[in-house]
């Protein structure tokens, strides 16, 4: 909302200080951002719950009901099942830690940097943590199986493209965060009316 509209309304409600009406706009911007910042975080994590449990159902079908597996194939179904179990246990603790945010402009500011500090946290995780861990198990699980050298190839190839989109969305969860964080900083230091 930029200055003319505020004025328009604030010429339309003479009774208000036009700094209520930017303080109400204001507030607004955080909550969107809020909402913004909790669904991206609620799709991250049904992602990770969704393929952990399918990459692990389909490494468990192939080692155990196939019998195809080898060592590093094993790792890769713990791999997957933990990254489940972390994926569920950081939803149930993001969840529970949003009730402690007073309903106020600092405090839903607040709620937003620290989804916004987990989101950067968890996709730094996935990003320098698992898909480094995953490639190489991965790797190896092939060099030990009888798959073509292409099929190598072409997962290297589908390793390389995901973490590079892994990385773009760490940068845009870092610029996110700095933005709430700048924001929140600007509004430590405006002196109260």
């Amino acid at each position: 909302m930029d200055f003319n509209e505020l004025q328009k309304i604030w010429d339309s409600q003479s009774n208000k200080p036009i700094y209520v009406l930017r303080e109400e706009a204001l507030h607004q911007k955080i909550l969107a951002k809020s909402r913004k910042a909790g669904r991206t975080a609620n799709i991250t994590e049904w992602v990770l719950i969704f393929t952990g449990l399918l990459a692990a159902g389909i490494l468990v079908y192939f080692d155990f009901i196939k019998d195809e597996g080898n060592v590093f194939s094993y790792i890769s179904v713990v791999l997957f099942s933990l990254i489940t179990v972390y994926a569920i246990i950081n939803r149930f603790l993001r969840k529970n830690k949003t009730e402690s945010f007073e309903r106020t402009i600092l405090g839903d500011l607040e709620h937003a940097l620290s989804i916004s500090e987990y989101q950067v946290s968890l996709s730094k995780g996935m990003l320098y943590g698992f898909w480094p861990v995953g490639y190489s198990l991965s790797v190896l699980s092939l060099a030990m199986s009888d798959k073509s050298f292409w099929f190598t190839i072409a997962l290297a190839i589908l390793f390389s493209g995901v973490s590079y989109l892994s990385w773009w969305e760490y940068k845009c969860y870092v610029r996110r965060r700095n933005e709430l964080s700048t924001l929140k900083k600007k509004l430590a230091e405006e002196p109260e009316e």
